[in-house]
């Protein structure tokens, strides 16, 4: 094979029969895009978008029925306790209690005895009154 330069410093390559030679043409692409490819990135893109914004809600779910179980594990204990509560106040010996110590009632035949708190000392003498000066 045989090259010459044109004027602009371009190698051309010639055939043994002087003839310029062409450069293979390539086969041209299909310029039209695939369109099920196309159309299937589109739904690929949207069913990604759709499906992460389903997953959030998931999971916000979750975390919500996770928070209520366990409000409704203090609400079962708290009403455990006031069964208890309410059993231990139909007990005799409990209404006898109550009546005792915070209404001052007592049984027929019985006295009541109040203790006496002792007045703090403030350093200050009482004085008697009859004593004249």
């Amino acid at each position: 094979m045989i090259s010459s330069t044109n004027g602009r410093g371009k190698t051309i390559p010639i055939n043994k029969k002087g003839q310029i030679k062409q450069k293979a043409k390539r086969p041209k692409k299909n310029s039209k895009l695939n369109i099920p490819v196309v159309l299937f990135a589109l739904v690929f893109c949207y069913l990604v978008i759709s499906l992460s914004g389903e997953i959030q809600r998931l999971n916000a779910m979750q975390h919500s029925v996770i928070e209520l179980e366990q409000e409704i594990n203090q609400l079962q204990s708290r009403n455990t306790e006031l069964h208890q509560i309410l059993r231990s106040m139909e007990n005799k010996e409990y209404v006898e209690q109550v009546a005792r110590e915070e209404l001052g009632l007592v049984k027929p035949g019985e006295n009541l005895i109040v203790p006496v708190e002792e007045q703090k000392q403030t350093g200050f003498k009482v004085r008697d009154t009859n004593i004249k000066d």
